[in-house]
């Protein structure tokens, strides 16, 4: 690793006299002046600090900063500091440092949860899932039924001239339509059919159904279509309709409908011909189904700081970003996705979040010397290559009004500053004001520029372009390291992008004092078609200088081309002007775009380009976006189990199984280590459990008690660090404190762990006692009902006055309950054998609990080992009694490992871990049982481990430890997703 700490022109800042007359035609060009005249361009010793993030931010520990990962949530913590340490004060959600959403991330069908029968004059077929059709991801859920409509193309656009819609009426219908729109990809449409119109969208088309009072569409790739009649991938989405929307193919649809009279391929014909709609009810036809989609989500968080305004100008802001996210261990997003590797993103966007950090250091003591000025908003933003979703979400929640929001200046891709190309701005077309405040800084900082015009970006400006506020991205360039593993520190120029962090604070000390804002003059090119356009995932492995958008010449020039990619074959190079594709003109980066995704990777088009002034036409055959292939962003290194055999190398199970029709949109909390036995705060909105992360494993470290806020996904350590700790609760009803078990009394260290070489054991430490402590932390552990022997797994009563816990103070393994002082001691179990992990029901008259009843040659066994410590925990079953004590009813008689129990909301059902029926006791999964016992409900599938259940207060949510979805074997981590007593009504 080394350090580029000189770059020319960068130690020699420009004299304040050279842009002082330019701006002393206004008060706020007087006052800039005087602000700025004293401020270095950049020193070394900026260049250092700008190194030493991105080092820090792109370091393999990071792991690529990916979506979910612990790597990202350590540079959200980083940033925060940071800026809270540069003088601004948190502005994200209510007050906090952190702006938090939840993205999808993964979506799947659930397979119990999907029908779909088809009923005709020949009788009711069920049509196969998977086979004959499958839900769009952008699919409402829930069930349906009634008479088929077909809408043609189900398209509205009556100010094109076309509606399918208008002579029918779609309620209680349900709808078959042909995708896309008539004439598709001809170009003599007057629907505009060589790019397709907005309302062609399929999002679009539900809604207008949805409107009407549809009940589900079904939309079929038509026959006269060059695409192959396949079903379309579940891919994330962060929007759905208002409706059930399937796909199904033509060959079931066309047996379908024939024998109402339908031949699909002659109504696409003569609709195409004709440009008429044929809507119509098919009499004779009905459908009923239902759809049910199952999406895992992931808790992102955009880091948001600022500086209220002074003055006249106090009630408007100017936004400073970056994004922090980058692409973990690679994924289809990677230039590289067949590799697994850490991407470490440094130019992309380490670098970024170095200057935005930077130039929020020196903006903060220049900006309090203002008398007059607009507020900062310092913002890195996260899921920015996920498809903008952070700034996205930002602009639909604003901390701050987004029409005060005078201008953003954005930070993507800053860190590789060439003295031959200079800095590109992209967005200069979108206020009149930018180019002369960009010449000013140029001259100030002796900076060369080059101003792209074209308001598009491909990074978080858009989405803020896209609400009517001027903005900038600031980029150095793309290289043929973007989007790679080979992306690394060692390549940053530091020196360039701290003088790039002070451009960046010059431009916002213009925004800031000038006397009225930047105004949006236009935007110099439209979106990205909003319509429905074939995808087919085709690529070419090309890098498009997007410094060059908006120049006159057209085209999508390249910087480069990845190697050993289809472009690369076909004898692309740098410096290509791509201008035609298979005979499409190619005017910018969108019909790039568009020309790709609606060909089918393996095709062989002709290629045209310019090459020093010259049209060359190369044959190039497309490849595959490689979609699914590699890893998620968030995955981590599998590392091998010690025992395991080369030939059966540790694969993770899914977040979520489509059997688990209870659960919905599970949600990972923790990444990596052993995390377990969660439990809500009374108010819902905090969790305790215990963790030992991976480097306190290695370093022989043990559990210790962490509570976790749901809302900012930030953990923060209650025990002090001194021995082993377990079970930690809160108090209830006030949340106030939280109990736990710890060693602490018997040592510093932790104890060791037991031998299992006879066979699987617990250890039941007698140094284990219990200690309360305040739950924010002030206050140091207090021990509680003290005794020789092993104290351990209390829990409260939810409406406060009693603790349950289980102790060997009296020489066998049994239950206890005590006032929250540890006073009124009872005793509540008398029976031979271990009992414990007790939990009260909502009122508190009744507790569950695990317990062994051994006999015999089990019960010396049991003794010979509680003697030495030691529980063999092979054979626990499930109990309820009263709370005062009393005789103990057995719900579960089955013989398997079953603990872990705790009350349904509803007070009538438990649910509980268990292994019962697994092959060698190694699969655990999550039962439900009646209080009066009978057949359990199985509610997980997940390979090897799922336990420690506990609902939310509301009974809304469920939380659990599970080994699904582990980067490493036998790694266990936090789960939590939505409930639904009835799966089938969803509610």
């Amino acid at each position: 690793m080394h350090l580029r700490l000189s770059h020319p022109s960068s130690s020699s800042p420009a004299s304040p006299d050279r842009f002082l007359p330019r701006l002393a035609t206004s008060i706020a060009g007087l006052v800039l002046a005087a602000t700025t005249a004293g401020a270095a361009a950049a020193t070394e010793e900026d260049a250092q600090a700008f190194q030493a993030a991105v080092a820090w931010l792109a370091s393999d520990e990071l792991e690529g900063r990916g979506l979910g990962s612990a790597g990202i949530a350590d540079a959200e913590e980083y940033i925060a500091e940071r800026l809270g340490a540069s003088g601004l004060e948190p502005m994200g959600d209510r007050g906090t440092a952190f702006q938090t959403f939840d993205m999808v991330t993964e979506i799947a069908s659930a397979e119990a949860g999907n029908r779909l029968e088809l009923q005709g004059e020949g009788g009711a077929v069920a049509a196969a899932l998977g086979t004959d059709y499958l839900p769009f991801s952008e699919s409402g859920s829930g069930t349906f039924e009634g008479p088929v409509l077909f809408a043609g193309y189900a398209l509205h656009a009556p100010e094109q001239g076309y509606d399918d819609l208008a002579e029918v009426d779609p309620r209680g219908r349900v709808v078959v339509a042909l995708r896309y729109e008539p004439r598709e990809n001809d170009a003599d449409s007057h629907l505009n059919g060589s790019r397709p119109i907005a309302e062609s969208a399929l999002l679009h088309k539900a809604e207008q159904l949805a409107m009407r009072g549809a009940a589900a569409l079904i939309l079929v790739d038509g026959p006269l279509a060059k695409a192959s009649d396949a079903l379309p991938r579940l891919e994330p989405r962060q929007t759905s309709a208002g409706l059930p929307v399937i796909a199904m193919t033509r060959r079931a649809a066309a047996e379908w409908l024939a024998p109402a009279g339908l031949d699909l391929e002659a109504e696409q014909r003569r609709i195409d011909q004709t440009m008429e709609p044929g809507s119509r009810p098919l009499e004779g036809l009905s459908a009923r189904g239902e759809v049910r989609l199952d999406a895992s989500m992931t808790r992102c968080r955009n880091v948001v700081f600022g500086l209220p305004g002074a003055g006249a100008l106090a009630s408007e802001w100017v936004l400073l970003s970056a994004h922090h996210d980058h692409l973990g261990w690679g994924g289809p997003r990677s230039m590289a996705p067949g590799t697994r590797a850490v991407h470490n993103g440094a130019d992309d966007n380490a670098s970024g979040v170095a200057a935005l950090l930077g130039a929020a250091a020196r903006l903060v003591p220049r900006l309090r010397a203002l008398d007059s000025r607009r507020g900062l908003l310092a913002v890195s933003f996260s899921a920015e290559e996920a498809g903008l979703i952070g700034s996205r979400h930002y602009v639909a929640h604003p901390t701050r009004p987004l029409a005060a929001t005078a201008a953003v200046i954005n930070m993507d891709m800053v860190g590789r500053l060439r003295p031959d190309q200079g800095l590109t701005l992209l967005g200069t077309g979108s206020a009149a004001l930018w180019e002369e405040w960009l010449d000013a800084e140029s001259r100030r900082l002796e900076l060369p520029l080059r101003l792209a015009g074209d308001a598009y970006g491909p990074s978080d400006q858009s989405s803020f372009l896209a609400r009517g506020i001027p903005a900038l991205q600031l980029f150095t360039g793309a290289h043929a390291q973007y989007h790679s593993p080979q992306d690394d520190v060692e390549l940053i120029n530091a020196a360039g992008g701290a003088r790039i962090a002070e451009l960046a604070a010059g431009l916002v000390l213009r925004v800031a004092t000038a006397p009225r804002r930047p105004e949006l003059i236009a935007q110099a090119t439209s979106a990205e078609p909003r319509g429905d356009a074939r995808s087919l995932g085709a690529s070419l492995g090309t890098i498009p200088d997007y410094a060059s958008m908006g120049q006159t010449e057209g085209g999508v020039l390249l910087s480069g081309v990845r190697e050993g990619s289809p472009a690369a074959a076909a004898g692309l190079r740098a410096g290509d002007r791509i201008v035609e594709l298979e005979g499409s003109p190619v005017a910018n980066i969108r019909d790039y775009t568009y020309e790709l995704r609606r060909r089918a990777p393996g095709t062989h088009v002709p290629l045209v380009v310019l090459r020093e002034g010259e049209r060359h036409t190369l044959a190039v055959t497309l490849g595959s976006r490689a979609r699914g292939a590699g890893h998620s962003a968030h995955s981590r290194p599998k590392a091998a189990h010690p025992h395991a055999r080369p030939e059966q190398p540790h694969v993770p199970s899914p977040v979520h199984d489509a059997r688990e029709l209870h659960l919905r949109n599970i949600r990972q909390l923790t990444f990596g280590g052993e995390n377990a036995e969660a439990y809500f705060s009374p108010d819902g909105s905090e969790l305790i459990y215990q963790a030992t992360s991976r480097e306190q494993k290695k370093a022989g470290g043990c559990d210790r008690i962490y509570i976790y806020d749901l809302e900012t996904g930030r953990s923060r350590q209650i025990s002090s660090g001194r021995g082993r700790t377990t079970c930690g609760y809160f108090d209830w009803p006030e949340g106030e404190r939280v109990i736990y078990a710890s060693t602490r009394g018997g040592g510093d260290a932790c104890p060791p762990v037991p031998d299992h070489s006879s066979g699987y054991v617990w250890p039941l430490y007698e140094s284990f006692d219990l200690y309360l402590r305040p739950a924010d932390g002030s206050g140091p552990p207090r021990p509680i009902a003290a005794a020789p022997g092993y104290d351990a797994e209390a829990t409260w009563c939810h409406r406060g006055g009693r603790i349950v816990f289980t102790s060997t103070r009296d020489g066998d393994i049994e239950l206890y309950s005590m006032d929250e002082e540890g006073s009124d001691l009872r005793r509540l179990t008398f029976e031979p054998g271990y009992d414990g992990g007790a939990f009260f029901n909502a009122d508190c008259s009744k507790i569950v609990f695990r317990a062994s009843r051994p006999r015999g040659a089990a019960l010396a066994d049991y003794r010979g080992l509680l003697e030495a410590g030691l529980v063999r925990p092979g054979e626990l079953e499930i109990y309820v009694m009263d709370a005062a004590g009393g005789e103990a009813i057995a719900l579960t008689d089955d013989g398997a490992a079953n603990f872990g129990p705790y009350f349904h909301p509803g007070g009538r059902r438990v649910i509980y871990s268990s292994n019962r029926g697994s092959e060698g006791g190694r699969e655990f999964d999550l039962y439900m049982v009646g209080i009066e016992g009978g057949e359990p409900e199985r509610i997980t599938y997940a390979r090897d481990f799922d336990g420690f259940p506990m609902f939310s207060p509301d009974g809304r949510h469920l939380v659990w430890g599970s080994n699904r979805h582990n980067e490493q074997r036998g790694e266990t981590n936090l789960f939590i997703a939505e409930w639904l007593d009835d799966p089938a009504g969803g509610a």
